[in-house]
């Protein structure tokens, strides 16, 4: 059980990650959220039902009758699960709505490396408001004097300048769905042309920085498997 298992502060997940950078080592690190969750859970959990899965698809800007790239996605998410060098899950006294159910979901996947931290790592990239400077000095070191990789629907070419930092190659998601569905919505081509990007790119990029929800861990997956090294 999660319960007997360490998790990671934030702090020293954050020092892994720049272990691994400085190291050379392929990497990919990521969360799982109460939106993972759900599309994990869905037909196999009984706390998991078609409304809350079908909110989250139309969320992350999925079609619902688009069946064969919501397979694609939960195979490919069970996929960055299992690979990926450390997992953000939520801490025990989070376990509350659809993080409730955290042990039953963790018990679906066939996670090989086994190391869990806080879900919440990703907050210390958190800058300074009205500056554009990162606020954890480990955050600031990772992004520091780097050529990077960004995926994302924000252009964070500014704040990556004030860090030294050279953007490379970003690849722009759409943003998010609103409540009702309307906008892009993503195809099996948007995967197969990021993962292209990927690959043309992956050896000029000293790291990537993905902020893509259930999207960005399907394309961790994908860097760390051509040997780059992708922050969630």
């Amino acid at each position: 059980m999660t319960n007997k298992q360490i998790i990671l502060s934030q702090d020293e997940c954050l020092s892994l990650i720049l272990k691994n950078i400085n190291d050379g080592y392929q990497g990919s690190f990521i969360r799982k959220g109460d939106g993972e969750n759900i599309v994990i859970g869905y037909n196999r959990l009984k706390e998991i039902d078609y409304k809350q899965y079908k909110r989250i698809m139309r969320h992350m800007n999925v079609k619902l009758k688009n069946r064969s790239l919501q397979q694609f996605i939960i195979d490919e998410l069970f996929s960055a699960f299992n690979n990926c060098n450390v997992l953000g899950i939520s801490k025990i006294e989070q376990r509350y709505n659809f993080w409730a159910i955290e042990n039953n979901v963790l018990e679906l996947l066939n996670f090989v490396s086994n190391q869990y931290c806080d879900m919440n790592f990703h907050m210390d990239f958190v800058k300074y408001p009205r500056e554009n400077k990162i606020r954890n000095e480990v955050a600031r070191e990772i992004i520091s004097n780097k050529n990077l990789g960004i995926i994302s629907c924000f252009n964070v070419k500014d704040i990556l300048f004030h860090h030294n930092s050279k953007l490379v190659k970003w690849i722009k998601m759409p943003i998010q769905n609103n409540l009702f569905g309307f906008g892009y919505k993503i195809t099996l081509d948007f995967y197969y042309n990021a993962f292209s990007e990927i690959k043309k790119n992956n050896d000029k990029i000293d790291v990537w920085l993905i902020g893509a929800g259930i999207h960005g861990k399907i394309l961790c997956n994908k860097i760390k498997k051509n040997n780059g090294i992708a922050i969630d």
